[in-house]
C-alpha cells in the first residue's frame, strides 16, 4: 500500500475535497504495520525474526505466538528474557536476533525509546558476528530499523537502511527478500516525494510479470495493453505474496500520480491475487487501497460529466477492508474513509453509528507517527465539512463538534512534539489555525497566531511544500481582516512556493484535474483576484505606477497557471517557462488575456507600442455568463440554428472581451490578436465574437495560446512548406476503437489537394495508416516541418482520452507525442505545424480543450491547427485547400499563419452561401505561434 505523504501534503486538499480523502499519511503507516516484518518486508503478515537453536527454541515459539496473536505486551516481555537467555549462553547472533523482533514488538505498542535502543543494541552485537548467518540477521534488522525510521518519521534514513538490506540480499543470493527489501524502498521513495525514483523502483520487481523496465515506457501503455498484461499473471493457482504487494504498491502509485483508471485495474488484479491466497490481511490492505481509488474516481468521473456507481463501491470496498482485517490499524482507516464518504451521501444515521465505535479508539491512540496523522487527517475531514457543507454538525449530537476536532488537533501537536517530527507538528497548528477561521467558533486573531507558528516550523526544515498551503492560509485571514496588502504579500509567498515545487507537483496526474482545481488553481486565481482588485483601487486613486506593478503580477500569475494546468494534464514537467519579453513577440500583434473569476470578467490587453498594460473589468452574474457560453456553443455545434439569432449571443461577448478595450486597438493599427483564454472561454472560437456589423474574424487574424510563455517565435516565411500527410477515410465498423465514428469520404481529396499544391512528400491512408506504419514511415521520411493527420480524434481533460484515430488503435496524447517528438529531436528541429483536420473536444467534458493544448505541447509543435467540432468533411477540404494556398501566399508577403488562416476562412463565409454559418468556419483554430 503506497504511503502517502510528500507529494500529497505539497497538495493538502489534492485528494481532499471532503470525502473523497484518501488519508494521505495514514494508509500507508497502517499497512506499514499490517507488514512490518523482519523476515517479509511489507508482505507477510509481522512475522518475527527466527535464528533456530534448540535450547531457547521454546521461548522463541512462545514469543512468536504472542507476537503473531497481537498480545504484544506480554511478547516483548518474552522476547527479552529470550534476549538475556542469548546473552547468557554467550550467542550473540541470537541474542541480536531476539533484540531486533524486541524492537519490533515495541513499535507496535508505540514504545519509541524503547524500540531504538533494542534496535541499536541488536546491530551493535551484529558488528562482532560472522557468517552467513549474520549477514540473513543483519539484513532483516536492517529491515526493522527502516520500519521504526519511517515511524519515527525518518523516511530518508529508513531508505538508507532498506538500500543496506538490499545490497546484502543480493549478495547472499535471497531473491525473494532482495524483491521485498525493493518495495520497502519505493514506499521511502513516496514518502520523499521521489514518484519517478518509486515507480522504477517497483519496476524492477514487476518487470518479470509485466514486462516493462521502466515508467517512461510505463507511461505509454495504454489501459487495453496494461489489461491484457495483467491477464497473464491472473490465472495463476499459487500466487506470489511479492508480486501482490508489489502490485499492490504500484496501484496505490499510479493513484498518487492520478491515473486512477490504471490504479483501479492494477488494485483489482491484486485483489483477486490476495482472494487466491486466501489471505484476509493482505485482501483487507488491498480492499482499503481499492476504495481509496473508488472514491477519487467518483469525484473524477462526476467531474467530467461521467455518472458512475463508484461512491457505492468505494463504501463496499471499505466494508469489506473492515470485515476482513485483523489488525485494528487497517479497520480504524477503513471505518474513517468510510465515515468521510457516508457523510458526502448524507447517510447520518450510519455515519453516527460509525462515529460512536471510532472516538474511543481516537482518544485512545497510542503517541506514533500513525495516531497523529490520523488525528490529523481526520481533523480535516471535519474542518472541510464544515466549510463546504451545509450540514450543520450541532443537529447531529452524535458527531463531533468543532471544539472536539481542536482537542484532538491539540493532542495531535503534543504528542508530534514528543516524537520530534516538526512536519506532523506544522500540519497539526496549521489546522488549528483553520479551525479558528471557521465561522462557527471564529476566532482571526487565535487563526493568524497559530498559522505563524506552523509557518515558522516550515522554516526550519525548508519545506515550500507546506509553506505554500500556510500562506494561502494566512492571506486569507490577512484578506478577511481588511488588510489586503498584507493578504497579497501572503499570497505571493504561496504562489512562489508552488514555483518552487513546479516539477514535483505535476507528478499528480493526472489525475484527475479535480485535484488541481481544488487545491493549486485556486491560490494562482485568488492571487490574481486580490491584485486586480487592489490594482482597480489604486487606478481609481491616481497611483498609476503601483496599480500597473500589480497587473504585471497578475498576468505572470495566469501565464504560470497556464503551464501549470499543462503540466498537470499530462502529470509531468513536460513544459518549462521560456525566460524571454514577451511583450515583443509580434510588433502587428495585441495580446488579450482574459480572466475569469466568480463574478466578474478581466481583460488585460499588452501591446508592444505601449509600456503599460491596458486592462478593463466588468462584473457579471456568474448564471448569465455560464448561460451565454452554453447558448454560444449550442449554436456552433447546430448547422441550422438561427445565425441571426446567435449573433446576440455572439455581441453579448464581444462587448464583456472587446469592446471595453475597443479603442485601443483601432488606435494601435494591429493586425492580429493572440488570445490567452481562461476558463471556458477556451472552448469558444474567438472568431465569432460580432461586433453588430462583422465577426472578429473579419477584422483581425486570431490565434489562441495557453501562455505566451510557451511560443517559441519563428515566421511562416522562414518556413519549408514540405507536409508528411496522413488519413483515414474508412471505418471498420465491427472494430472497437472504431465506434461511433463515420467514414471522412473527402479526407483522399483533402490530402489530394495538398498533393497537388507540391507541399505533401508522403502519403499514407486508410489500411497504411496503422500506428506502426506511421512510425516507419515518419522515421522513414525524417518528418518534414509540417505534419497534416486528417483523422478523427478527440481532445479530452484525460491524457488517455485525447486520440487520434488509425486504422489499427486509438493513438493517444503521449502515443502521438512519443512518436512525433522523439523523431523531431532526433532532427534537432521541431515540428512546425501540426493539423488536425477533423478533431473534436468530448462532449460534455468543461476542460476538453486541455487536450488540444496538451497535443500540441507534446507534439513538440510550434503551431497546431485543430478543429473544435466536428465538420461537413467537404468543409474542411476546402477550409485545408485554400489554407495551404494561403501559407504559400503568406511566405511570399510577409504575411503570418493566423492570416492564413483567416483569409481561408474568409473565402468559406464570401464564396459559399451554404457554409457561411460559424458552425462549417469557425472551429478552426490556430494554437501556438501565430507567426
Amino acid at each position: 500500500m503506497a504511503y502517502r505523504q510528500t507529494i500529497f501534503w505539497k497538495l493538502q486538499n489534492f485528494f481532499k475535497k471532503l470525502y473523497r480523502k484518501r488519508s494521505l499519511f495514514l494508509a500507508a503507516l497502517l499497512f506499514t504495520l499490517s507488514t512490518v516484518s523482519p523476515v517479509i518486508a511489507k508482505v507477510s503478515s509481522p512475522t518475527p525474526i527466527v535464528q533456530s537453536q534448540q535450547d531457547a527454541g521454546q521461548l522463541v515459539s512462545e514469543a512468536t505466538q504472542l507476537y503473531r496473536s497481537g498480545q504484544f505486551q506480554k511478547a516483548a516481555i518474552t522476547w527479552e528474557k529470550t534476549a538475556d537467555v542469548f546473552a547468557a549462553k554467550g550467542d550473540g547472533l541470537n541474542q541480536a536476533m531476539a533484540l531486533s523482533n524486541l524492537s519490533l514488538t515495541y513499535q507496535q505498542i508505540g514504545q519509541w525509546n524503547k524500540a531504538t535502543k533494542a534496535i541499536e543494541d541488536s546491530l551493535k552485537l551484529l558488528q562482532t558476528q560472522q557468517g552467513k548467518d549474520k549477514l540473513k540477521i543483519q539484513a532483516q534488522t536492517l529491515n526493522i530499523q527502516g520500519y521504526l525510521q519511517r515511524e519515527l518519521g525518518q523516511s530518508a534514513n529508513a531508505l538508507k537502511s532498506w538500500q543496506e538490506s538490499t545490497k546484502i540480499y543480493s549478495q547472499i543470493g535471497e531473491g525473494e527478500k532482495l524483491a521485498r527489501s525493493t518495495i520497502n524502498q519505493a514506499q521511502a521513495l513516496q514518502d520523499l516525494g521521489l514518484y519517478p525514483r518509486a515507480c522504477n523502483t517497483l519496476l524492477q520487481v514487476l518487470n518479470k510479470v509485466i514486462d516493462v523496465q521502466n515508467c517512461e515506457d510505463f507511461n505509454q501503455i495504454s489501459l487495453e495493453e496494461l489489461q491484457k498484461k495483467l491477464k497473464k499473471i491472473a490465472p495463476t493457482e499459487s500466487p506470489s505474496l511479492v508480486i501482490l504487494v508489489a502490485l499492490r504498491s504500484f496501484g496505490e502509485l499510479r493513484g498518487l500520480e492520478g491515473q486512477l483508471d490504471q490504479s483501479e485495474i492494477i488494485l483489482e488484479t491484486s485483489k483477486n491475487l490476495a482472494g487466491k491466497l486466501n489471505s484476509p490481511q493482505e485482501q483487507a490492505a488491498t480492499y482499503l487501497s481499492l476504495g481509496n481509488t473508488e472514491r477519487d474516481l467518483a469525484t473524477v468521473k462526476e467531474a467530467r460529466g461521467e455518472i458512475q456507481s463508484y461512491e457505492q463501491k468505494a463504501l463496499n470496498s471499505y466494508k469489506k477492508a473492515v470485515s476482513l482485517s485483523p489488525l485494528p490499524a487497517i479497520r480504524q482507516q477503513a471505518e474513517l474513509n468510510q465515515l468521510s464518504l457516508l457523510m458526502k451521501l448524507e447517510r447520518w444515521d450510519e455515519a453516527e453509528e460509525l462515529w460512536r465505535s471510532l472516538n474511543p479508539q481516537l482518544n485512545n491512540l497510542p503517541p506514533s507517527r500513525t495516531g497523529v496523522y490520523l488525528q490529523i487527517n481526520f481533523a480535516q475531514n471535519f474542518i472541510e465539512l464544515a466549510e463546504e457543507s451545509n450540514f450543520q454538525l450541532k443537529t447531529h449530537s452524535q458527531l463531533p463538534t468543532l471544539n472536539d476536532v481542536n482537542r484532538i488537533l491539540t493532542r495531535a501537536v503534543e504528542q508530534a512534539q514528543r516524537l520530534g517530527d516538526k512536519r506532523a507538528e506544522a500540519y497539526a497548528l496549521g489546522n488549528r489555525g483553520r479551525l479558528y477561521t471557521d465561522k462557527t467558533i471564529q476566532n482571526l486573531p487565535q487563526a493568524e497566531k497559530l498559522t505563524r507558528q506552523a509557518l515558522s516550523l516550515d522554516s526550519t526544515f525548508n519545506a515550500p511544500d507546506i509553506a505554500y498551503q500556510h500562506f494561502r492560509q494566512l492571506g486569507k485571514i490577512r484578506k478577511a481582516q481588511g488588510d489586503i496588502p498584507e493578504a497579497i504579500a501572503s499570497y505571493t509567498n504561496a504562489y512562489e512556493a508552488l514555483q518552487l515545487l513546479r516539477k514535483d507537483l505535476v507528478t499528480i496526474n493526472p489525475e484527475v484535474q479535480f485535484s488541481f482545481q481544488k487545491s493549486v488553481e485556486p491560490i494562482y486565481r485568488e492571487l490574481v483576484d486580490l491584485d486586480i482588485g487592489y490594482a482597480d483601487t489604486l487606478k481609481a486613486a491616481g497611483k498609476s505606477e503601483e496599480s500597473q506593478k500589480l497587473i504585471v503580477q497578475a498576468r505572470k500569475v495566469i501565464e504560470s497557471l497556464q503551464l501549470a494546468e499543462i503540466n498537470n494534464f499530462f502529470k509531468e514537467a513536460c513544459v518549462q517557462e521560456k525566460s524571454q519579453q514577451i511583450d515583443n513577440l509580434d510588433k502587428k500583434a495585441g495580446i488579450i488575456y482574459t480572466i475569469v473569476s466568480q463574478n466578474k470578467l478581466t481583460v488585460i490587453l499588452s501591446l508592444s507600442q505601449q509600456q503599460n498594460l491596458i486592462f478593463h473589468t466588468t462584473s457579471l452574474e456568474p448564471e448569465e455568463f455560464k448561460k451565454t457560453l452554453d447558448e454560444v456553443q449550442r449554436s456552433l455545434i447546430d448547422p441550422v440554428s438561427v445565425e441571426e439569432i446567435a449573433r446576440i449571443q455572439y455581441h453579448k461577448l464581444y462587448n464583456w472581451l472587446i469592446k471595453p478595450i475597443e479603442s485601443e486597438l483601432n488606435n494601435s493599427h494591429v493586425t492580429t490578436l493572440a488570445f490567452v483564454l481562461d476558463g471556458d472561454l477556451r472552448n469558444i472560437p474567438m472568431s465569432i465574437l460580432f461586433d453588430g456589423k462583422q465577426y472578429l474574424i473579419q477584422k483581425y487574424a486570431i490565434a489562441v495560446t495557453p501562455g505566451l510563455q510557451l511560443v517559441d517565435p519563428k515566421p511562416i516565411s522562414k518556413v519549408e512548406l514540405k507536409a508528411f500527410t496522413a488519413g483515414l477515410s474508412k471505418i471498420r465498423k465491427e472494430f472497437e476503437p472504431h465506434k461511433d465514428f463515420k467514414e471522412l469520404s473527402n479526407v483522399e481529396n483533402e490530402l489530394q489537394q495538398i498533393k497537388n499544391l507540391g507541399i505533401s512528400q508522403r502519403l499514407i491512408l486508410n489500411e497504411e495508416f496503422t500506428s506502426t506504419q506511421l512510425k516507419k514511415q515518419i522515421l522513414a521520411s525524417r518528418v518534414p516541418p509540417i505534419v497534416h493527420l486528417a483523422t478523427h480524434g478527440e481532445f479530452s481533460s484525460s491524457p488517455e482520452k485525447t486520440f487520434i484515430l488509425s486504422w489499427d488503435s486509438r493513438i493517444n496524447v503521449n502515443q502521438l507525442g512519443q512518436l512525433l517528438q522523439n523523431n523531431s529531436l532526433y532532427q534537432n528541429k521541431p515540428i512546425e505545424l501540426l493539423v488536425l483536420s477533423a478533431c473534436k473536444t468530448a462532449s460534455g467534458d468543461k476542460r476538453a480543450t486541455l487536450g488540444l493544448a496538451g497535443v500540441a505541447v507534446r507534439a513538440g509543435a510550434r503551431s497546431t491547427l485543430a478543429t473544435l467540432w466536428s465538420v461537413v468533411d467537404e468543409t474542411t477540404a476546402t477550409i485545408m485547400s485554400e489554407f495551404y494556398t494561403q501559407l504559400e501566399e503568406a511566405k511570399k508577403t510577409d504575411q503570418n499563419k493566423a492570416e492564413a488562416l483567416r483569409r481561408s476562412q474568409l473565402n468559406i463565409i464570401e464564396k459559399y452561401e451554404q457554409y457561411r454559418h460559424p458552425h462549417f468556419w469557425a472551429p478552426f483554430i490556430l494554437v501556438g505561434n501565430w507567426q
